[in-house]
């Protein structure tokens, strides 16, 4: 016996998401947020039934993995490098409808939170400029 999450996308073949008991369900899958959620009981197959299934399968010609190097971002400035607290300063439906509608795509957190970065970052960018030109107003123009 084991367990998995009762959400498809959780269930699904290509993550293999099992676990051993109901608190190890709990403890991996408490990030995911489901909005509703339960660990099912799953009976595991026979070693027939097991061993059938892969007699049944067809081999899919197996491809090299694709590596994909993830760079830390820098900052670009000195002012960019502190830390700002802030709220999201972006109006999120607006970027969601736009990607949404550009490519049909689905918009995380964490694009919203990373598009709130950029516009501090180019901010605290533009006012060095304003700062540099003598100037107490920051301009479309200190935007580079």
């Amino acid at each position: 016996m084991y367990y998995v999450c009762s959400v498809s996308t959780c269930k699904h073949p290509r993550k293999g998401f099992s676990f051993c008991s109901v608190p190890c369900w709990d403890a991996h899958l408490g990030f995911a947020n489901h909005r509703e959620s339960w660990a099912e009981e799953v009976r595991s197959p026979s070693l027939a039934s097991y061993q059938s299934e892969l007699d049944n399968q067809h081999e899919e010609p197996s491809r090299p993995p694709v590596r994909k190097i993830i760079e830390p971002l820098t900052p670009t400035s000195p002012n960019a490098s502190k830390n700002i607290a802030t709220d999201t300063l972006i109006v999120v439906s607006k970027v969601k409808q736009l990607i949404s509608n550009q490519s049909g795509f689905n918009t995380s957190q964490c694009c919203i939170d990373a598009l709130t970065k950029k516009v501090i970052e180019e901010s605290l960018k533009a006012i060095a400029n304003a700062e540099k030109a003598g100037r107490k107003t920051v301009m479309g123009r200190d935007v580079d």
